[in-house]
This record gives C-alpha cells, structure tokens and sequence, in this order.
C-alpha cells in the first residue's frame, strides 16, 4: 500500500453504503466516534461505486461494510492522496494485507492478523465512554419480557416447530418473573413467520408487534424491558439487548451446514486450520461464520444464559450480577488512532 496522507482539520470519512442497516449504523458509529466531516457514499446494487463520486481530495478514511471491500479498492485507486481502508466484517476473497484494519465482528470466522481486530459484540449501541454493560435496578423497569424474533437466514433454519418452542418457553419465563409478554418481529421477519406467531398468539397469551416502517417499538422496549429472548440468528438484536444490562436469553436455532462449512470442518478435523487460515488471510479462500462459538462465549463470560430444556424456575428469574466489560469501541478507536494517517498529524 502507498503512504496514506496525514489526517488534517479538513479530512473526510467516507462511508460505503451497502443499504443495509445494520451495516450503516455500525459505520456510522464508528464515523461519529472520529469526529471527522463524514460523506455516505452510496453504493449500486451489485456493491460497486456510483457512476458519479464526489472530489476525493481530501479523503482520508474510507469505511466498508462486508460486501463493500471491493468498492473500496477501487475507490483508493482513483485517489491521488491514498485514503486508509477500515473494513468491518470479514473481506471475502481479499488479502488482508491490503487493507489498513480489518474489523471483525465476533459471529465472524476469521484469522488472527496484525491489522486484525476481533470484538466481543458488533457495535449496535456501543458507546467510546463505555467501558462496562451498565448495572440495572430491575425494580426500575416494567416493559415486561420481550421476544426479538428474527428470521431464517443463510446459517439458520426457523420454522413454525421453533417458533412454537420459542414462544412456549418465553411464556414460562414471563409467568416465573409475573410479566407480560411482548413478541417484536424484525425487518427480515416473513410474512409466513408472522403467520404462525398470530396462530401460535391463540393458546399462548402475548402482545404482538409486527414490524411496519414507522411502527416499531423496538428502541421504547431497549430503555423498558425486564429481560430479553432473542432468536440466534441476529447478532445486532444480541448485541442492541445485551447492552442495555437487563437478562437476556438467547434462542439457539438449528444451524445449516453447506457443503462448504462441512469441508472447512473436515479440514479443521484433519490439522488442517492453519493452512486454511493462511489461504483467506492470503484472499485465496473465504471464511464463514461460527455463532455457535461466539454464542457459547457470551454464555461462559455471563452476557447471556442459553435457552434449554428443563430450566427450574429459579434458573428463570436469572440477573447479571457482575461487571461485564464492553470496551469494543475503545479497542476500535484506539486501532484507527494507530494507522500511519493519524500518528503522522
């Protein structure tokens, strides 16, 4: 990589947005965290840069998101005063060596690297001058015990079987801890999901919210909750409600394995994983995504309990009881703070 440009009063952040939401807001946060001008760079469908850009003059940093990596690329290549990479999220098919830091969210299955940075959490409602999840009075809330509902996805199946064992533990949860019971679908909720949470709503008492743009109650039940249920397949929605300090429970879905991520665990099996660890940091060979690791993780270290057969209704009025850090934007500015762009000002 050429000499990144010393950051000066008048450097630009540019934001490469993948019209994802999530996404956005993680880059956003980390944009806001800078204090630095910030354009939002729209990208087309296919993830590659708009026909017209915006003078890159004083460009410094350029955020990406996942897909996004390859747009950044070419976007450094068009600038005279070479621009940092900040890529969140895994850089398929990419060395890492050609890009300035690499953010890799915790779901994410990635080699150690120098320029390599894991988190504890995505960085949904993460804050610089947090360091600790706050502790919670829970006398001090009575939004009652909320389920964030999901959606099938790539990694995961939800079918109407789960969603009834979702919603029949949910119950149980909410009558030990004497609760109402909230169901929130998400943005990526189906419309055949939200089928079967209204027939499921006829023997299980609940008060449903399907989302609608414009009607969704998600951030009221962040600041009101007593505890959470959340699906396992989001993890903004575990990171957005571990944050707030309340319980949360998290429901492990049935996860689906393709023909890649059992070659990848074949190959682990064999004493193969440096190897392959060396082929993606080379950009030789994708990686995958391990919530099943991270979800284990969270539960060992306290974050959350695991949804399981046969918990006693004593397990079920569960609290954090202990300091629990959350220091994954300091690590984030600190890494940024490190790029030759900001040691040379």
């Amino acid at each position: 990589m050429a000499k990144a440009t010393p950051v000066s009063d008048t450097s630009e952040v540019w934001i490469l947005d993948t019209h994802r939401v999530g996404e956005i807001a993680q880059c956003k946060a980390l944009a806001d965290m800078l204090g630095l001008p910030c354009r939002i760079i729209s990208l087309q469908s296919d993830f590659s840069l708009p026909e017209q850009i915006p003078d890159t003059q004083n460009l410094r940093l350029i955020l990406s998101f996942g897909n996004a990596v390859q747009a950044a690329l070419v976007l450094r290549g068009r600038c005279k005063n070479t621009p940092a990479i900040v890529q969140l999220g895994r850089p398929s098919h990419v060395p890492a060596a050609d890009l300035d830091l690499i953010i890799i969210l915790p779901q994410d299955d990635y080699p150690v690297a120098p320029n390599v940075l894991h988190l504890r959490f995505p960085l949904n409602g993460a804050h610089k001058s947090q360091t600790f999840i706050p502790q919670i009075d829970p006398n001090m809330r009575h939004g009652g015990t909320v389920v964030l509902y999901g959606a099938p996805s790539r990694q995961f199946f939800l079918d109407k079987q789960d969603t009834y064992k979702l919603l029949r533990f949910s119950h149980e949860l909410a009558q030990v801890n004497q609760e109402p019971l909230h169901v929130l679908t998400s943005p990526r909720t189906p419309v055949e999901a939200e089928g079967w949470l209204e027939d499921i709503s006829k023997t299980i008492p609940m008060q449903m919210y399907i989302f609608r743009k414009g009607v969704n109650p998600f951030q009221k039940f962040l600041h009101e909750a007593n505890r959470f249920v959340v699906t396992g397949d989001s993890a903004s929605m575990l990171a957005d409600t571990c944050r707030t300090g309340v319980p949360v429970w998290l429901f492990p879905l049935r996860p689906k394995h393709s023909f890649m991520t059992r070659l990848q665990a074949s190959a682990d099996r064999l004493g193969l994983q440096n190897i392959r660890n060396g082929l993606v940091r080379r950009g030789w060979l994708g990686s995958g995504t391990c919530f099943g690791k991270w979800h284990a993780a969270l539960a060992k270290q306290n974050y959350i309990r695991l949804v399981t057969p046969e918990l006693s209704s004593q397990m079920l009025k569960w609290q954090p009881n202990a300091l629990r850090r959350d220091d994954d934007m300091q690590k984030c500015y600190a890494s940024i703070m490190k790029l030759p762009l900001f040691i040379a000002r």
